[in-house]
């Protein structure tokens, strides 16, 4: 199972789960306020949102300009096992290992994913369960699948579908629980088709679960209330 995504193809996957993260998140967000509109969902951003951005813009910036940034940030196995340097384990999500063009292309991921999941969310549960994706993608990265390498891929990802994780456990409507399988479906495909991404989007799902179980949104949690009283209807 490869941690590469060079093929293209995949990365048109990556941008659908992305997508569909960013549209089930806007949907609710307009569905439970009555005054949400889509400019006041995506600007300005939430102030974690662009914390969460910036810290990795800044480390994936500052690696193209130093290079050697990344032999000290990346994905190394054997020194992780052998060394004891586990900081690569959260740290290789923090920057690219690719050119100009893909950091980009995963700020840009970042930035859509980063307000998507603050919103939902809020702050402080967005931010752990970043955090916590990263680290489990990194762990599998390191001793189930082990790959060199860095980027920001899996943990955005990971991040994008702890959103359809959240969506069954809150009783939500029929067009999130769709989000909700085509985002499992589509991390089944990477998975079969030997891309190890496919994992952190289940990963995601996985966490998105608990959280909803043991901490959910407030205002998701009550509006699940609010619909199995009858209260709601959609």
């Amino acid at each position: 199972m490869s941690s590469s995504g060079e093929d293209p193809l995949l990365w048109v996957l990556y941008v659908v789960v992305v997508a569909i993260a960013a549209a089930s998140a806007s949907r609710s967000h307009s569905g439970s306020t009555a005054h949400a509109t889509t400019r006041s969902f995506w600007w300005p951003p939430p102030v974690a949102a662009t914390i969460l951005w910036s810290v990795v813009a800044v480390a994936s910036l500052a690696r193209l300009v130093f290079p050697g940034l990344l032999d000290v940030f990346r994905r190394q196995p054997v020194r992780t096992r052998d060394s004891g340097e586990w900081w690569r384990v959260l740290t290789a999500g923090l920057i690219e290992d690719g050119g100009v063009l893909l950091t980009v292309v995963n700020l840009l991921l970042l930035a859509v994913v980063a307000i998507a999941i603050v919103r939902v969310w809020g702050w402080y549960r967005a931010l752990g369960l970043f955090v916590v994706g990263q680290v489990l993608w990194g762990l599998f990265t390191t001793f189930v699948f082990p790959s060199d390498g860095a980027g920001t891929t899996g943990a955005t990802l990971a991040a994008a579908a702890t959103l359809a994780g959240l969506w069954p456990v809150v009783g939500a409507t029929r067009p999130l629980l769709v989000a909700s399988a085509a985002t499992f479906l589509l991390g089944v495909v990477l998975v079969i088709a030997g891309d190890a991404h496919g994992v952190a989007v289940l990963i995601g799902m996985l966490l998105g679960a608990v959280m909803a179980t043991v901490l959910p949104p407030v205002h998701l949690a009550r509006a699940s209330v609010s619909a199995a009283r009858g209260d709601i209807h959609t």
